[in-house]
């Protein structure tokens, strides 16, 4: 039966009307579980995780309207305080004191299953034969039992991990590199996920100076499709280091927009240690937009990481660490550190970026894994310093062989670059493609994979923008390429 057009709209705002009843229903605060009536700041930690909880308890959401600013300190029994699919603080200032522990104030986190699978299996991306994942939207979390790499000058061995987002037993992505080699020890999990869109935002979180211990904001595990949004996070000057403040592991599609971070636990002075702003480990399509953050140490620490995107990002660092597939960073401005990768696969592209007193690239020794992949850089702006005016940075070791096969290869990057204009200060005497750091036996190593490296619309000037020229070197050390090497830069 057709209904006349008005009946039609009048069923349509009947529905619409019991939608906003039922949305505006469906959310309790804060201010009902005793935060009104809290005289201390661990009270009113108390009233947030209460909340928290019987939120998720009746599949309802939380809402912060009519809260502004909330003093808390963390109890002796402090846990992290569980959030559900779509928590927007409303522009809520929290300042937070721990004396207590290490931990994180907000955590998502997603349990698994174990799996038997074979390598061959993995390596084929089709899964329809296997019951736990022949239908809906899962995870696949992939980890190698024997060592990647270890480590050297560290006390701790490198383990692999992929993960696979899987669609009615079909695998989405591919892993970073292949697992049905004999050095591979297969360990796999599943989880059931939701794919629809998850959100945490609108919070601005100060750790105060009497802080005794490290108090992250975010931290997630087995999340698909995670929005991180309008966050602003300040950290005092600090002898403690080793921070993660968002710290996300075993997740698929999981974005930041309008992050600021201004400091993080990782020292001053001579106390300057690690500790990192994002922590990362073992991710798919991530993505950065609008992130702004400065830690004494640098603000990105990740593993595992494949397919990663940053744009209109300023940041001091990029890393990732150890094992990687593609990363693009666009319209982004790097300062002081570098973006640092070892055992990167795929492409790294730089689009529009530009370096400030940094290495725009460095290949990170201490793995000692030089896998094959390219840099792209297009359209960028790199201003040089005495101490930075090389593009990548190979930083080497010795030529030992590695017990895993796939690693035994020493591969240097081709790189491309295309319309880059070069900042020359006047002490600056020449430009560097390639920085080999290591010593001269070191060099005698024929590298592989490097083919074809190849600059065109170079751009020099001089910081007051008038021209400038200086010779540009294909290498700052002479290296052995084990293939043809098609070489192509201005002279």
């Amino acid at each position: 039966m057709i209904y006349p057009s008005f009946v039609r709209k009048a069923v349509l705002l009947t529905v619409l009307f019991n939608t906003l009843i039922y949305m505006a229903m469906a959310q309790i605060s804060p201010l009902d579980f005793g935060l009104r009536e809290a005289q201390t700041g661990i009270d009113r930690y108390r009233a947030l995780y209460n909340t928290h909880v019987a939120a998720l308890a009746d599949g309802v959401e939380v809402s912060y309207e009519g809260i502004d600013t909330l003093d808390i300190e963390l109890p002796p029994d402090f846990q992290s305080i569980p959030v559900g699919n779509h928590t927007d603080f409303g522009g809520l200032v929290i300042y937070v004191t721990n004396n207590v522990r290490d931990g994180s104030l907000f955590y998502r986190y997603r349990s698994t299953r174990p799996l038997a699978l074979s390598k061959a299996q993995v390596d084929s991306l089709d899964f329809r034969d296997v019951p736990e994942l022949a239908e809906g939207d899962k995870l696949l979390i992939l980890s190698d039992q024997n060592p990647w790499t270890s480590r050297i000058g560290y006390s701790y061995k490198v383990y692999r991990q992929d993960v696979l987002w899987v669609h009615n037993g079909k695998a989405m992505n591919a892993p970073i590199a292949p697992w049905n080699t004999d050095s591979t020890h297969l360990n796999a999990v599943y989880a059931d996920v939701d794919t629809s869109l998850k959100t945490f935002g609108g919070l601005t979180m100060h750790r105060t100076a009497e802080s005794q211990f490290k108090t992250y904001c975010l931290h997630v595990n087995g999340e698909y499709n995670l929005l991180v949004h309008d966050i602003h996070v300040t950290t005092p000057k600090s002898k403690m280091i080793a921070d993660g403040l968002f710290g996300v592991s075993n997740s698929v599609r999981v974005a930041f927009h309008d992050v600021t971070v201004e400091g993080t636990y990782s020292g001053y002075g001579r106390w300057r240690g690690y500790g990192y702003a994002f922590s990362l480990y073992n991710l798919w399509d991530t993505k950065f937009e609008r992130v702004t953050a400065d830690g004494n140490w640098g603000v990105f620490g990740t593993n595992n990481l494949s397919s990663t995107e940053l744009y209109d990002c300023d940041i001091n660092r990029f890393d990732i660490h150890c094992y990687g597939r593609d990363a693009l960073l666009k319209r982004c401005t790097l300062r002081q550190r570098q973006t640092q990768f070892s055992s990167m696969y795929g492409t790294v592209t730089f689009d529009s970026c530009h370096f400030i007193d940094c290495i725009p690239v460095r290949i990170r020794s201490s793995y000692n894994a030089y896998t094959p992949f390219d840099i792209v850089m297009k359209d960028c702006t790199f201003e040089l310093t005495m101490r930075y005016h090389s593009l990548v940075n190979v930083m080497l070791l010795d030529t030992a062989a590695s017990p895993r096969p796939e690693l035994n290869p020493k591969c240097w990057p081709n790189l491309t670059v295309t319309n880059m204009t070069v900042v020359v200060p006047a002490m600056v005497r020449s430009m560097n493609l390639y920085h080999p750091t290591g010593t001269l036996s070191e060099l005698k190593k024929p590298v592989d994979h490097i083919n074809k490296v190849t600059v065109s619309g170079l751009k020099m000037i001089r910081p007051n923008g008038k021209p400038a020229k200086i010779p540009v070197r294909l290498s700052s050390k002479e290296f052995i390429p084990i293939q043809k090497l098609e070489v192509d830069i201005p002279m």
